[in-house]
């Protein structure tokens, strides 16, 4: 009796390792293909995402990381990726950077945080990684673009790309 528990335990953790390996095997793809493939772009630094619900009235928020190669980090992605309206960082105009649900009344300026809240179901992002992206949308010498999933920021400066989500 103990080797049979023995062997449904080791089955168990094996399927389990298995199905592990393969949402990271074939989710690293998917989460390359959020950025257009005009910037090179193929190591993914940082990842956070989470999921409340399925289907219509769920929400999904999240945020991805990609080191930007080097010989693109001069190029204006306008040029590159014509099909995108860029926008030059410092950001403005967009509301939900500034307020909503979950926004900051503290701290000013275009926050990763108010725009990952905004529909009060936000996720914790390591502190560099939201500190590089508040340091990016609130300082010239980055590039945003609104796309059909989220928004790309382009950190040319120090060789980063991000992908931002919340809805």
């Amino acid at each position: 009796m103990k080797r049979r528990t023995l062997g449904c335990l080791l089955s168990c953790l094996l399927l389990c390792g298995a199905f592990s390996a393969a949402v990271w095997f074939l989710g690293t793809p998917n989460r390359l293909s959020l950025l257009p493939p005009q910037l090179e772009v193929q190591k993914i630094l940082y990842s956070e995402t989470n999921s409340w619900g399925f289907g219509p009235g769920g929400n999904e928020t999240g945020v991805i990381l990609y080191e930007l190669p080097s010989h693109m980090s001069h190029k204006n992605p306008s040029d590159l990726v014509p099909e995108l309206i860029w926008e030059a960082t410092p950001l403005q105009g967009h509301r939900e950077w500034f307020e909503g649900e979950g926004a900051s009344r503290t701290k000013p300026g275009p926050l990763l945080d108010n725009y990952l809240n905004q529909y009060g179901f936000g996720t914790p992002i390591k502190a560099e990684v939201a500190s590089e992206i508040n340091r990016a949308v609130s300082a010239q010498g980055s590039w945003y673009a609104y796309t059909g999933q989220g928004i790309i920021v382009l950190m040319p400066l120090i060789k980063r790309v991000a992908f931002i989500y919340a809805g």
